[in-house]
């Protein structure tokens, strides 16, 4: 090979190099910090509310023990049973909302918080989803 093929491969693969790992540095929006959400919209104006209300600032220090970052957690959960009740998808819709309760449940269990400081927020969501909790 001669100099010029070298140099036109070597700048060929920086090239390529640069490209591909530049791409690779552009975090699409599903894998995005789980602090940012990925839309501004809800499905449903009750999961609206029960974000307006964990998000409070009387509940930041219940879940500061807990890394999991449950509030995100259980929008997400709270938006996919809006969208499935939309879709007339009763059984998901449930599915979902216990799944966010869930994530409530588990940080008690996991001794992140106790069940009386989540008691509030989760006779708030009680009374604003769709499905009725027992």
């Amino acid at each position: 090979m001669t100099l010029m093929n070298m140099k036109t491969i070597v700048a060929v693969m920086c090239a390529l190099s640069l490209l591909s790992g530049g791409v690779a540095l552009v975090p699409p929006a599903v894998n995005a910090a789980p602090w940012i959400s990925p839309t501004d919209s809800h499905a449903a104006s009750w999961v609206k509310e029960i974000e307006q209300e964990i998000m409070k600032k009387e509940y930041l220090s219940v879940f500061l023990n807990d890394p999991r970052t449950p509030q995100v957690s259980v929008l997400k959960l709270l938006n996919r049973a809006a969208a499935a009740y939309e879709a007339n998808n009763a059984p998901l819709a449930d599915q979902f909302v216990r799944e966010a309760v869930g994530v409530l449940e588990q940080g008690v269990r996991n001794n992140y918080y106790t069940q009386a400081d989540i008691e509030p927020i989760m006779n708030f969501i009680k009374h604003h989803v769709p499905v009725k909790l027992s």
